[in-house]
């Protein structure tokens, strides 16, 4: 088995800096599974529409919603999570409404976020566990969980032990049950997310290094998320505005443009944008270095996909080169 074969766990855990495409990955990771036949869930917090407009579905509620075939997704609502959590305790659904709807609840909920995340925590657990009453099968052959962006994912990911220390009774046992889930690589995989930018790869390695040193969660791999080619390697800006001024130039811009465009502001429109390209890709070069001089794990690049809108056709496309990374990588790791 190879050290990326990410569909034969039964959790993946996606992470990464706000705003690199963290749930467009996790979306896409779950798309490949359900292609191969896995039943697969999507396990969201704090969702705010994203995973609804890449699957062109209605927004996410805190009960499981299909969004395609062989996958569902659901968004945690701690106080729903809580909730339940509580009547899975005292059993009777008109206390735990009494107590969940109290002023002391509603205190203790809003100043203790780690409570708060260790319930969403354990959740997340259950759903994984969670069997068909008649064949005592898993419901979810693959759980994805989007986990808050980096800097607060890394406190989630040590929640469970420190709670587990702090903790006595039914919450104890949670976290410790948790804790041997997240910490087993037969089971569990944490998915890193990031950009070709200075502040997300940083962050990203701080990240691998602090889960390294201080928790036991099995990291697989990095995703360099809008990855640019360098369509000019070695071409100067001169070389570029040479050829475009010559006569073939100039037939090819009138082509692209279809005329509507004066050939001076053709060229400097074209110039500008090789200009743009040129930049981001030794950006993209420096930095795909960065990662793997900096973190000992495979690493999977996604090219920038240039949309107005972001919806299921181009998720299928991240999806679709998502997979093609995948093969190789695999194929190296084996």
């Amino acid at each position: 088995m190879s050290a990326l074969d990410l569909f034969s766990k039964r959790l993946l855990v996606v992470s990464g800096k706000g705003g690199v495409g963290k749930t467009v990955v996790s979306s896409a990771l779950g798309l490949l599974a359900a292609r191969q036949g896995k039943n697969v869930l999507l396990v969201k917090m704090d969702d705010q529409g994203r995973t609804s407009q890449l699957f062109d579905a209605p927004p996410l509620g805190d009960q499981v919603m299909a969004l395609r075939d062989g996958i569902s997704a659901v968004n945690l609502d701690p106080k729903t999570v809580a909730a339940e959590w509580i009547q899975a305790q005292i059993k009777f659904k008109r206390l735990v409404r009494h107590v969940v709807d109290s002023r002391l609840f509603e205190s203790w909920f809003r100043v203790s976020p780690a409570i708060k995340e260790m319930i969403c925590l354990g959740k997340v657990a259950t759903l994984v566990e969670e069997r068909t009453w008649w064949r005592q099968t898993p419901v979810w052959d693959l759980v994805i969980f989007d986990a808050p962006a980096t800097g607060h994912g890394l406190g989630l990911l040590r929640l469970p032990e420190q709670a587990s220390k702090l903790l006595i009774g039914p919450m104890r046992t949670n976290a410790l049950a948790v804790q041997a889930l997240l910490e087993n690589p037969t089971l569990t995989s944490l998915v890193l997310v990031t950009i070709p930018e200075e502040m997300p790869v940083n962050e990203a390695v701080h990240f691998h290094d602090e889960a390294k040193a201080g928790t036991s969660v099995p990291l697989s791999c990095v995703v360099l998320n809008g990855a640019y080619p360098r369509r000019l390697q070695g071409a100067s800006p001169a070389e570029v505005e040479a050829a475009l001024a010559a006569t073939a130039g100039e037939a090819a811009l009138h082509a692209l443009t279809g005329g509507r465009l004066a050939p001076e502001a053709a060229r400097a429109a074209l110039l500008r944008a090789a200009e743009r390209d040129q930049v981001r890709g030794a950006l993209t070069e420096h930095y795909r270095g960065e990662l793997r001089s900096r973190m000992a794990l495979p690493l999977l690049e996604l090219p920038y996909v240039f949309a107005e809108r972001f919806g299921f056709a181009e998720l299928e496309q991240v999806a679709a080169c998502l997979g093609d990374a995948l093969r190789p990588a695999e194929a190296g790791a084996a």
